[in-house]
């Protein structure tokens, strides 16, 4: 199966995204700051029969976001599509 990484996924975009190509046969990486709302969304595409996995990573950390890139890649298998749409905090 070809992979997306969702990176900023979230309820919104990430979500939307993660779900249209998960029906389209996709594997999903998510990738997101808050494991417990990564957790809700694996579990929401699982529901569908959407393969995902999520994967913690702060997009103003390099170092976390290729750890998150990497593990997926390493997990799932070659990253076809990334897809960034984080949202910006107040604190970013």
């Amino acid at each position: 199966m070809p992979v997306i990484a969702v990176v900023g996924a979230g309820s919104g975009l990430g979500a939307a995204v993660a779900h249209k190509f998960g029906r389209e046969g996709f594997t999903v990486a998510l990738i997101a700051r808050n494991p417990a709302k990564l957790e809700a969304l694996e579990q929401q595409l699982a529901a569908n029969g959407i393969t995902a996995r999520g994967y913690v990573a702060d997009v103003r950390d390099r170092t976390a976001l290729d750890t998150a890139l990497e593990s997926a890649a390493a997990d799932l298998g070659p990253i076809e599509v990334l897809q960034f749409s984080p949202v910006p905090s107040a604190s970013s």
